[in-house]
């Protein structure tokens, strides 16, 4: 043996033992998950009081969104009462407004970097996320004999006019996004989907006003022309919907209506050419469901029953929405806007439509 080997022996008798590696031995819950708010917790048992860092994702079927990475470093007694280390692994995360665009919607919360779900993850959403509700529009309160009177009335508290976004609008106290008549608030986007200050102008060019986006729901609205074109405030549309899963039973008419455009003058035909267009830098236009609909009526106004400035050209008419009429397939439910009242009416019949896009 040389030198050289016996140094090598050597050295391989004093190398230390390799440990075990200690795994960390995660655990988690997600408790909540809906429309608005996810809460939950995660911990590490090898390591109690080290926090864990989570991805949360939005799961659709075309898609999946990571929303945010955060830390579960919140402190719940439950957790302490458990024996979950220090109790500070809880976590609570509020939902963008994004996520409420009239859809169903998947939670998925994992360990970050991971594709591993705490437990109880993902979890669905009951039913299609919605935003926050408009209010009415009316500011004013009425006697036994007088209306368009200041609020409140002694003797009549407790009108709509007392209460809300639009006694706040009166009182000043309202901060809003954009502008708007009492408590709405609105913003106007061009055809290419930039946001645009309120004196703009309707217009066919890229930076001209084309879209009315609500700021309180976060949807987004096709705004109506008058130029006897695509979407000029006089064409009229038959109902007309050939999906079986949410027709209610009857795809109404096709092509029955009168409108500008060249194309079939029906509900469906027109979703089709406004999404061949991309207006506004979307092309997921549809028919508004009808409590989409009644979010933008101003019962503070009427013929037309809305806020003209962020909607002009309205018509003083009944509006399709996409939502048919339960007891009886051959009607769906429409939206007047003289007074803002909605009602059903048979699908043969010609209505305007507003179309609407689920947020930005």
């Amino acid at each position: 043996m040389n030198n050289t080997q016996r140094l090598f022996q050597v050295a391989t008798l004093l190398l230390p033992l390799t440990a075990t590696p200690v795994y960390a031995a995660l655990d988690g819950a997600l408790y909540r998950g809906n429309c608005n708010v996810i809460t939950g917790w995660a911990w590490d048992s090898a390591q109690p009081t080290a926090r864990i860092k989570l991805d949360i994702y939005d799961v659709t079927p075309s898609k999946t969104t990571r929303l945010t990475t955060l830390t579960a470093q919140q402190f719940r007694p439950d957790l302490l009462n458990a024996g979950k280390g220090d109790g500070k692994h809880g976590f609570t995360y509020v939902l963008p407004a994004s996520i409420r665009n009239a859809m169903k919607h998947q939670f998925s919360v994992r360990y970050q970097g991971t594709n591993t779900e705490v437990g109880n993850s993902p979890k669905a959403t009951l039913g299609a996320c919605y935003g926050k509700l408009n209010d009415t529009g009316i500011k004013t309160c009425s006697d036994d004999s007088t209306d368009r009177l200041g609020c409140p009335v002694t003797g009549y508290e407790g009108q709509d006019g007392d209460y809300g976004r639009d006694a706040l609008a009166r009182a000043g106290k309202l901060r809003k996004t954009g502008g708007g008549k009492a408590g709405f608030d609105f913003t106007k986007i061009a055809n290419d989907g930039s946001v645009l200050p309120k004196t703009a102008k309707l217009g066919n060019q890229p930076k001209d006003w084309a879209c009315t986006r609500d700021n309180v729901t976060g949807l987004l609205w096709e705004v109506k022309t008058a130029d006897s074109g695509l979407r000029d405030k006089d064409n009229s549309y038959s109902w007309y919907n050939p999906d079986n899963k949410t027709n209610g039973g009857s795809a109404g008419y096709p092509n029955r209506g009168t409108c500008y455009g060249g194309i079939s003058c029906d509900t469906d035909g027109y979703v089709k050419a406004v999404n061949a267009l991309k207006l506004c830098g979307k092309s997921a236009w549809r028919a508004p469901k009808q409590a989409e609909l009644l979010s933008i009526a101003d019962y503070g106004n009427y013929k037309p029953a809305i806020d003209t400035a962020y909607f002009p050209n309205t018509a003083v008419r009944g509006y399709w929405s996409s939502s048919p009429v339960a007891y009886d397939k051959g009607y769906a439910w429409i939206v007047d806007f003289g007074y803002g009242y909605d009602y059903w009416y048979y699908k043969r019949y010609n209505h305007v439509v507003r179309l609407v896009h689920s947020g930005q």
